[in-house]
């Protein structure tokens, strides 16, 4: 190939990659594929990625530069990179939404500005101006909820009303942790307060300084203002004490009276577009909000125009489900990853080289063609596309194929092929050929377990979102999916009525003490889940409106647990990492303190064992502008994140941080005699195919997918023999190569075998063939969706008319 129309990598030797030398096209669809842990990720993210951003920030007129050690010996041909993963859609900002995002919500504001009709008795005389319609500005903001659309209120009372307690104990006992207890004991010392003194023995002004504070003599604010300037997010973003106090019962949170949850102040909510106000616009299906703008015969012809041009183009890449109004950091991967592609489409850019982590996500085998065309519109205009990519069409449709294995991590890292897909199909090494050229199949059902009619699970009157009074039974004891295009309403069905209905019904009382596991573990009484994600889950009930009142839920008295295995990320900080989640953590410093006879604190980087400098991270994180950062190794821990003396203890030769970057499988032999859990969990982990993740990755680098087999192994290693459970899994197949989906369908075979119930929502046909009764949903997306079109065995739906995914079943 001619170096000017090739970038060439030589060396690539980050992560697991073996100094790898790789070719790709410009001017290309490039698909970078392999098994899960190949080093696919390093290739295509922390190495061309990477390089590119270094690069253009070495030549743009940033205020900071870093040097930092390469992990390639050169790479040439690299034009300006963009990139979009699955891994950094987790740090939007809570208030970002689609609308905002697209910027179509500013353009719908300089409509409303300019040409809306203001309702007589709110007419001030005022000229109408852009800033009055946007909710993050302090002239468009509800002044009650300040554009959350959502009160909270503080039980004052409740808090504070066992005077039994201790000092130390007041807020859960949160006072008396880190930097807190700190400003507390001066605070104390001050006004002469004991932390083990009762609150029935404080003065009456001593009670009031605790909770009110002093004016701003001292520190410490009070116990008030501190919840409120935390939950308000003026001190911490973490939403760990709100979480604790909702689930205390001293918090409570509502819709915004004032403004009916849409954060929008009292001049928008009475000016009028086409007999529409913004908040109205904003909360339609973006496929009719576009049949709206095409039909009235709207004022400002130009940006109307603007508008639908945008719209058209979130349509044809399969957001048509999405509203305007939708938040940001609620949209799956592949949904946000659409989203950026739909921007960049907009913005006609050329010239540029764009990297994907596997935009097929969360689309319908129907939809996928069309997701093909629009990156070939990319292609057309001059630019480069490289995804990582496991989608056999989408394979198949690739110029260009760079295959990395031959398995996962310490195994894998190496070049198997790059070439054509005709070349590609004769490649004998690759662990992903032999399925696209049939001499290697996905395993089929050729039996589907009976249904017991006498033990279902039934929903009644499922109404909320798209959904049109939808009844649904599920049979219990067996492995059923769910299917349907973009926003025909599974998610609707099964995350926002069954999984609550289901917690209503099971009477969970949450639980506000675990730190780590985010898989929400439905139990007899508890529900195990991050505050963030509870949260998140509490206020998506409160604006449901009572959506979910008349729904009715019959047969839970059938189910023993309920388990909810998502793509959230599994820990709330960057220190989170699968020993942490999984719980091997604990038991691995309980090890090390006994080998060594130091305090097993010594052995974390969140307690004693953090290095000082960078709290433990093993690297120090600047802002180098317009959302990008750079990471440079801390100098005093030398990257490693713990303190000199922890590394001086070892454990059979390995310092803790060695233990920590073992990968799953390696760690199988070193803890194979030194404690049972720990080997059961690994072997667990290994089981779903998480061999070749470290134990002490990072949870920044772990992908919507891998976070989720992470949470299975975890619940699975737990579980042992359960029999009677429900597990509730999200498009499982996320990133996942043919043979790991085999596997992993294996593995839902097995738990349904032993007497559970797996439901699966799923779009890949492969796992939906080997389920032993489908629920499908459609038969559009959006306001063209929410019933139930076809249900039955795959054999069933193929043979049914109605059925979309029937035509798709192996």
């Amino acid at each position: 190939m001619n170096d000017g129309n090739t970038i060439k990598i030589t060396g690539a030797s980050v992560h697991n990659l073996k100094n790898i030398d790789v070719e790709i096209p410009k001017g290309k669809l490039t698909v970078i594929t392999g098994v899960s842990g190949s080093g696919k990720s390093s290739l295509a993210f922390d190495t061309l990625y990477e390089e590119g951003k270094r690069r253009y920030l070495m030549f743009s007129d940033t205020a900071f530069m870093v040097e930092s050690v390469p992990t390639f010996e050169s790479i040439t041909g690299l034009s300006p990179t963009v990139a979009v993963e699955q891994r950094i859609t987790r740090q939007s900002n809570p208030r970002s939404t689609v609308g905002t995002r697209t910027k179509i919500s500013a353009m719908l504001a300089v409509l409303f500005a300019n040409y809306g009709k203001r309702a007589p008795e709110y007419d001030d005389g005022l000229p109408l101006d852009m800033a009055m319609f946007q909710k993050n500005s302090a002239r468009g903001m509800c002044v009650m909820c300040l554009g959350s659309g959502v009160t909270k209120k503080l039980d004052e009372e409740k808090l504070f009303a066992n005077l039994s307690q201790k000092v130390d104990d007041v807020v859960l006992g949160l006072g008396k942790r880190g930097i807190t207890r700190k400003v507390t004991d001066e605070f104390y010392a001050r006004y002469n307060i004991s932390r083990n003194q009762p609150l029935s023995e404080l003065t009456d002004e001593q009670f009031n300084l605790l909770k009110y504070g002093d004016g701003g003599k001292s520190k410490f604010m009070g116990f008030v203002p501190w919840i409120w300037q935390i939950t308000n997010g003026a001190l911490s973003t973490s939403g760990r004490l709100e979480y604790l106090l909702t689930n205390a019962g001293f918090m409570q949170k509502a819709q915004c009276p004032k403004c009916k949850g849409t954060g929008l102040g009292e001049t928008a909510l009475n000016v009028m577009v086409g007999g529409k106000t913004m908040a109205e616009l904003e909360a339609m299906y973006i496929r009719d909000l576009r049949r709206f703008l095409e039909d009235a015969a709207l004022p400002g012809r130009r940006i109307t125009e603007e508008i639908l041009r945008k719209l058209e183009c979130m349509d044809d890449v399969g957001l048509h489900h999405l509203s305007l109004s939708r938040p940001v950091p609620t949209l799956s991967g592949g949904e946000i990853q659409r989203l950026f592609l739909a921007s960049y489409i907009i913005a006609e850019m050329d010239s540029i080289i764009f990297v994907f982590d596997e935009p097929t996500i969360g689309l319908h085998e129907v939809e996928k063609q069309k997701l093909l065309s629009i990156i070939r519109i990319l292609i057309e205009r001059g630019n480069t596309v490289i995804a990582v990519e496991h989608d056999e069409n989408f394979i198949k449709a690739a110029d260009y194929i760079v295959d990395l294995g031959p398995r996962a991590g310490e195994n894998g890292g190496r070049r198997i092929f790059q070439g054509s897909y005709a070349d590609f199909t004769e490649c004998e090494n690759s662990m992903t050929s032999p399925y696209l050229a049939g001499k290697m199949f996905m395993p089929v059902k050729t039996e589907c377990k009976s249904i017991d009619h006498s033990k279902m699970l039934v929903l009644e009157h499922c109404n909320i979102h798209n959904l049109r009074d939808v009844t649904a039974q599920i049979p219990l004891g067996i492995l059923v999916g769910v299917a349907g295009v973009s926003g025909s309403g599974k998610s609707s069905l099964i995350s926002d009525t069954l999984v609550p209905k289901l917690k209503e019904a099971l009477k969970i009382k949450p639980s506000p003490d675990d730190d780590e596991a985010e898989s929400e573990v439905l139990r007899g009484g508890e529900l195990r889940g991050t505050e963030g994600d509870v949260l998140r889950g509490m206020e998506s009930e409160v604006l449901r409106g009572g959506e979910l009142r008349g729904t009715e839920i019959h047969g839970a008295q059938f189910i023993k647990k309920c388990v909810i295995i998502d793509q959230k990320p599994i820990g709330r900080s960057r220190t989170s990492c699968p020993a942490t989640y999984t719980g091997m953590f604990d038991r691995i410093r309980v090890l090390f303190a006994r080998a060594s006879g130091m305090d097993a604190g010594l052995f974390t980087v969140n307690s004693k064992g953090g290095c000082h400098m960078c709290k433990g991270d093993g690297a120090i994180h600047y802002h180098v502008g317009m959302g990008n950062f750079i990471d440079v190794e801390c100098e005093m821990c030398g990257g490693t994140g713990f303190v000199e003396e922890a590394l001086g203890a070892k454990l059979d030769g390995k310092n803790i941080r060695e233990v920590l970057e073992m990968s799953v499988s390696g760690a199988i032999d070193f803890f194979k005699d030194k404690d049972k859990a720990i080997l059961k969990m690994l072997q667990t982990l290994e089981r779903v195919g998480m061999g070749y993740i470290g134990l002490g990755q990072k949870t920044p680098t772990i992908s919507g997918g891998e976070a989720q087999r992470i949470k299975l192994a975890a619940e699975l290693g737990k579980s042992g023999s359960a029999k009677g459970n429900i597990y509730i899994l999200d498009e499982p197949t996320t990133g996942l190569s043919f043979s790991d989906i085999a596997r992993l369908i294996h593995l839902m075979r097995e738990l349904a075998d032993g007497g559970n119930t797996v439901i699966v929502t799923e779009h890949d046909p492969s796992v939906l063939s080997n389920c032993d009764y489908i629920i499908e949903m459609g038969p559009g997306g959006g306001s063209d969706g929410g019933y139930i079109i076809a249900e039955g065995t795959p054999g069933e739906l193929k043979a049914n008319d109605k059925s979309v995914i029937g035509g798709y079943l192996k």
